[in-house]
Parts: structure tokens; sequence; C-alpha cells
């Protein structure tokens, strides 16, 4: 969170995604890929209560990649440009190399927030309510972390609405991410687990614990986790 001026604030958020690792190009398009670069990022934004503003993309291209698959970065491109379209900010800038390593990606966004602050996750007090923005679980087993909308709409309505104290998106799990967001809020937090609720993609036929334990560690849901007094 950057302070460019005594009454208003910028935020830049930054990731960097490798094929093997977040995506895997021999099942996955360059297009999904593309996307799921920069979705990420928004869902930084959308945590922090923030609307885009402009993206910076660098790529490091494998060069057999290149020759296999002439139009790998036209769909990359596109999968990039269906965020930018939907969302209505700027592709501004970036670089692009090529190398005999693995295909990366690294997206930067910059933002402004939607009303006048930002969240933050280490703002949750003793007393405050705990919740999620959508079901949990299953995002990998479903493909839905490739595909996942980024929830800057219902933070944009949080943040004109409810009184928020801190936020953060689920990348790695309900159970890890509500640890982070405790330790740097200096409290804790106890759930029920009969409230955590269970998204499709986790298998009807699971036991009860594989379906809670899916919710609580399956991570890549990128819904808002999020604490109100």
């Amino acid at each position: 969170v950057l302070d460019v001026a005594a009454d208003s604030q910028q935020v830049v958020v930054t990731d960097l995604l490798l094929d093997g690792v977040h995506f895997d190009l021999n099942v996955t398009s360059p297009f999904l890929a593309g996307r799921k670069a920069v979705a990420v990022n928004l869902s930084d934004l959308a945590a922090m209560g923030c609307r885009p503003t402009a993206a910076f993309v660098s790529l490091a291209v494998p060069r057999g990649r290149l020759q296999a698959s002439p139009d790998f970065l036209r769909e990359l491109y596109r999968g990039i440009q269906q965020m930018t379209d939907e969302f209505h900010f700027s592709l501004a800038g970036g670089d692009t190399n090529s190398w005999q390593g693995p295909f990366a990606i690294n997206v930067c966004l910059t933002g402004v927030p939607f009303s006048d602050r930002t969240f933050l996750r280490s703002a949750a007090k003793v007393g405050d309510a705990v919740f999620v923005t959508g079901p949990l679980g299953g995002s990998l087993h479903g493909g839905r972390h490739l595909t996942f909308m980024p929830r800057l709409q219902i933070s944009e309505w949080l943040s004109r609405t409810v009184e928020v104290r801190a936020m953060l998106d689920l990348s790695d799990g309900l159970s890890i991410d509500l640890h982070r967001m405790m330790e740097a809020s200096g409290t804790a937090a106890e759930i029920s687990a009969s409230t955590i609720p269970i998204h499709s993609d986790v298998p009807a036929e699971w036991s009860s614990e594989k379906r809670l334990a899916a919710a609580l560690g399956d991570g890549e849901d990128f819904e808002l986790l999020f604490t109100v007094c």
C-alpha cells in the first residue's frame, strides 16, 4: 500500500506463476494460463478492497514452445484480455524473453481502494464474526482454480456496506489462511465444522470427514475470508 498523496493510496500486487506448479501446459490451454495469471492478482486486490487500474505482464517463454505452438502467445494474451475487458483496466506494459527453461508468467497489478481505506489481514479483533464469500474445496479436482471469478464485485459491496475489519483471499486453504490472518492480527478464531460451506466440486460420496478436510485444506478457492465487528 503506497501513500501517493495525503488523502489517496495506491496498491501494488504481484504474482509469479510457473508451468508445472500453478498449471500444467500439457493439459491446460494457454488461454486459461493467461487468465489465471491475472485472476490471482485480481483476487489479491479484491482482498484489499481495491479495484484494478493497470497490469504489467512479463513472460519467460520456452523456445521450443514457440516453435511447436505459434499461436501460444496469441491465446495466452486472449486469456489476459478477458480479464482486462471484464474488469475495465489497462494492460500497460511488461517484458517478454525466451529461454530453455519452463514457461513462467509474472503479473503486477496496480489498484485503488473502492472506499476510503484498504483492507488488511492484520486488523481482526476479539469478538469479530468470521465469514467466507462462497463454498470451499475441490478447486483443483474440478478445474475451478483455472476458471474462478475474482470476487471484486462483492469486495466493492462490502467496502461500501459493511464494517469489514480484516480480509484476505483463500489461496492456500481455510485452515492455513485463517491461521495467517489470526497470527497477523494477534488473536485467534473458533469455527464450527457444521458452518463451513463445502463446494459441490467435492465428491458427494466422500465421507463427511474427508469432505470437510477438502474444504479446509484443498486451497485455490479464491473466495474472500473476512471478519466484521
